[in-house]
């Protein structure tokens, strides 16, 4: 056999090169482990590693390796914290999609998902004392007794609860998971109108029993609740939903009906809602945000405040040459009695995140140096429960106030890094 020329082999080996380039750059799946081809990763940076993870060379780092879309604070007195995102690793170890992270920053391994559920968005608490964990998004998955459209219940060790069973009425992307707080077990729900498997968010949210089955006694009449649900605080077991159409947003009875006592005015918000907090004062009234500019023709800048009866709170006004919300990340209603307000922000010094006085005005106390880099996204945060004050924020970044930090950060309620 002839041997190759040089030539021929630095064509051999540029076009092994470019394969690989390929096989990363357009995240194709080239092979990897028993079933398909070996592909070795390139080198990795100081202190990086690569890793395949059946599609696409990866880095390892610190944290997770991709992004992370919701939290959600154990309720059992662990202050650990559940995840949901992109990510495939956590500190070297595989775990995919869905994570719980002890309090000290290590991976829980006693939590470990064997379902490998396609792309979870949302994550939420079981209120029922289970310690069970909710997750929704573009979730199918044909699970071993029947199909799993949508959301999921896992149990405490991630294992999928067979005692949860939606079937198939439900449609297959869930945007909002909001559980009951009267005692029943049942769980809100909410995504766009359309669906995978018949069932539809056409009429709005739903309710679904504890068993996982549809609560026929719930009915909304339009669509709404498709990018946030958030539970009224005054017991009656009513919602505040976003709406497709003008006023964009409505609070619903316990029966899905319109709650007419709350009076959005003539024409409510101009543009989407996207984020709705009750407000942690006891006052009843709820922060809102999204891309609208004003409410009833008053200038919002895309964050306003409304009264318990849904006229809109003029003590509450934000300067707009400090501050605009875009509407994607979070609204974080403080509960140190003060009534601030954390909120995601996105302005010519591309901060991230922001605490806002009970009065719009800027919370200089809560100071992040130089923020998040110029291409950060925030996608959820959430408080500690060990009564620190200190917050999770989450989303895709990979620096603070110049300090590398990747996908998941803790800050003081001084806006410091906690490491």
């Amino acid at each position: 056999m002839k041997n190759p020329t040089g030539a021929e082999k630095m064509k051999q080996k540029l076009s092994s090169n470019i394969f690989l380039f390929l096989c990363i750059s357009s995240l194709v799946a080239c092979g990897g482990g028993s079933d398909g081809v070996e592909v070795e990763c390139p080198d990795g940076n100081a202190g990086e590693n690569w890793v395949w993870t059946g599609e696409v060379c990866s880095l390892r780092r610190d944290g997770f390796n991709w992004s992370v879309s919701s939290l959600a604070p154990a309720l059992d007195g662990s202050d650990d914290l559940y995840t949901v995102g992109s990510f495939t690793h956590f500190k070297n170890q595989p775990i995919k999609h869905i994570a719980r992270i002890n309090n000290d920053g290590s991976l829980d391994t006693g939590f470990y998902p064997k379902t490998s559920f396609f792309s979870p968005q949302v994550v939420a608490l079981a209120n029922d004392g289970s310690g069970d964990v909710y997750i929704g998004g573009y979730l199918s998955y044909n699970g071993p007794t029947s199909p799993i459209r949508g959301i999921a219940r896992l149990n405490l060790d991630g294992s999928v609860d067979a005692g949860f069973n939606t079937g198939a009425g439900i449609g297959r992307k869930v945007r909002t998971i909001v559980p009951a707080t009267d005692g029943s077990g049942d769980v809100y729900v909410g995504g766009p109108s359309h669906s995978h498997t018949g069932a539809t968010f056409e009429n709005g949210p739903i309710r679904l029993n504890s068993d996982g089955s549809l609560d026929t006694d719930f009915t909304s009449s339009f669509r709404g609740g498709e990018k946030s649900i958030a539970l009224a605080a005054d017991g009656s077991g009513d919602i505040y939903v976003s709406r497709s159409s003008a006023p964009h947003i409505a609070r619903l009875n316990n029966d899905g009906s319109i709650d007419t006592d709350f009076d959005t005015g003539p024409s409510g918000f101009d543009r989407s809602v996207r984020n709705i907090a009750v407000a942690t004062d006891g006052s009843g009234d709820i922060y809102v945000a999204g891309s609208f500019t004003e409410y009833n023709g008053i200038n919002t800048a895309g964050l306003a405040r409304l009264n318990s009866d849904g006229s809109f709170d003029s003590g509450f006004v934000v300067d707009t040459s400090i501050f605009r919300h875009q509407g994607q990340g979070f609204i974080l209603p403080a509960v140190d009695g003060s009534g601030d307000v954390y909120v995601d922000v996105a302005n010519s010094r591309s901060e991230g995140v922001i605490r806002l006085n009970d009065d719009g005005s800027v919370d200089t106390g809560f100071n992040i140096g130089e923020g998040f880099s110029a291409n950060a996204s925030l996608s959820d945060a959430a408080f500690t429960t060990d009564g620190s004050g200190d917050l999770y924020v989450a989303g895709d970044f990979s620096d603070y106030d110049s300090t590398p930090v990747v996908m998941l950060m803790r800050l003081t309620s001084d806006g410091v890094l906690v490491r």
